[in-house]
């Protein structure tokens, strides 16, 4: 068969090499004699570069694929780039123009597989709305804001595949050339339990001057209970925390509730979680049959829920405080419920330690309002010579950040209960004696019902 030949194509950087010289050489400038300042300001400028390409390669993905799968919806390579192409068009511009690298527009088009066009472009438009809702996070957060909006809608499906994973759960050991090598799958809930107990215990020991790392403890914890006859199974009172609303637990609510350690969870699945039993999505707490009453009694005796009060009708957290100079172990909890992960901006590690914003010895106070949690490495590197931190709000917790480099970054916690900070409470919409208040529409809406649930 005769091949078919194209004209051949000069490579695309061939047309630029002088433009790619040039910042070359003054990129090679800066790291010669640039200031910190400067050699954050070229980071910030090459990253906004880099990601608009990034957005081209996404789309000539795009185009390629279409000359192969057409129109055909579940099949394709590249889902990613078709819902960027096609669902999300806000999105797109905001990762051409290079306002979101690649990791972060990969974190908020991967949850948006699990619903249709119609969700997806409705997210879009949120996006629009509220530019400012992925402000100062990675690509972890981001990820979880938008698997917090994807649950609404997908509770039924999200649920039975967490079922379906746990009946495939299994241990194997591999023996390697000098050591055995440990592989499974442990149900969310369960593993999610042991590795926060690993976690903490390992930090406990660390604290108490154990020379060996986070990591060996929590393998010789490991491999020690069931050497040592420990309960086959941790107790998960002690070792979770899952953070739901009261009208998702009694009244069959949507909102998805944070598990510590693992994120959030479809409704209906934390509502198993403590009931012991299988519960219909759709079903109020009240109306349970007669033939589960011990799910009442198990829920009215459950000793470790702690109430959490937000101002009325909103989804952030409010204030406790403490007159000690050390944060109190409930105060420390609290925070970390609140913070969910380290504020330092697009930092996504796990707050590990609770400190002031403005130092004690400034004069910080010991609330709330001035504490924030941070990952181990970030709690250090905030008491650099040059950093300045300041709370700016109360309610969406906020702070503002200068690392040093001459920028300024905003880092506000994130909604305890919901994806998104409201700026009025709901409670405003629900009472027929407010008067004199005029609300946007889209300060009004709700996500809109899921058709199908």
């Amino acid at each position: 068969m005769q091949q078919r030949h194209r004209p051949p194509i000069p490579p695309v950087h061939t047309e630029c090499t002088n433009v790619l010289t040039a910042l070359t050489t003054k990129l090679t400038h800066i790291l010669e004699c640039g200031s910190t300042a400067d050699c954050a300001t070229a980071i910030e400028e090459l990253t906004a570069l880099t990601s608009g390409y990034d957005y081209l390669k996404a789309m000539l993905a795009h185009q390629l694929e279409k000359e192969v799968f057409r129109t055909n919806e579940n099949n394709g390579t590249h889902p990613n780039a078709r819902i960027l192409a096609e669902d999300t068009p806000f999105t797109a511009q905001r990762f051409a123009l290079g306002e979101l690298t690649e990791p972060q527009a990969m974190a908020i088009l991967t949850p948006l597989q699990d619903v249709n066009a119609a969700r997806r472009t409705a997210f879009d438009t949120h996006f629009r709305s509220t530019p400012d809702m992925f402000e100062a996070m990675g690509p972890k957060q981001i990820s979880e804001t938008v698997t917090h909006y994807t649950l609404q809608f997908e509770s039924h499906t999200k649920s039975y595949r967490i079922k379906e994973a746990s009946t495939d759960r299994y241990i194997r050991f591999t023996k390697d050339r000098d050591c055995i090598r440990v592989n499974g799958k442990l149900p969310l809930a369960a593993g999610t339990a042991l590795q926060m107990h690993l976690r903490q215990e390992s930090r406990k020991l660390r604290q108490h001057g154990d020379p060996r790392t986070r990591t060996q403890l929590q393998a010789d914890l490991f491999a020690a209970y069931p050497i040592a006859g420990h309960p086959a199974t941790l107790p998960l009172a002690i070792n979770i925390k899952l953070v739901m609303t009261d009208k998702t637990l009694f009244l069959g609510d949507r909102a998805p509730a944070w598990l510590e350690g693992y994120g959030y969870l479809p409704a209906q699945h934390a509502r198993e979680l403590i009931a012991g039993a299988e519960i219909r999505n759709e079903d109020y707490f009240h109306q349970y049959p007669d033939a589960h009453d011990d799910l009442a009694l198990r829920i009215e005796s459950f000793p470790d829920i702690q109430r959490l009060y937000t101002a009325p009708g909103d989804t952030e957290l409010i204030a406790m405080d403490s007159t000690a100079r050390a944060f109190p172990p409930r105060l420390k909890e609290f925070i970390k419920i609140r913070d969910k992960h380290c504020r330092t901006p697009y930092c996504d590690g796990l707050v590990e330690e609770v400190d002031h914003v403005i130092q004690h010895h400034l004069g910080g106070p010991t609330n709330v309002l001035n504490a924030d949690g941070r990952c181990a490495l970030c709690n250090k590197a905030k008491e650099s010579p040059n950093w300045v931190e300041v709370p700016v709000g109360e309610y969406s917790h906020s702070i503002r950040i200068n690392p040093g480099t001459g920028a300024y970054y905003q880092s506000v916690a994130p909604p305890v209960t919901g994806y998104r900070h409201r700026r009025f409470p709901d409670l405003l919409t629900q009472s027929k004696w407010v008067r004199g208040k005029t609300l946007l529409r889209e300060e009004l809406e709700d996500p809109p019902e899921d058709p199908d649930p």
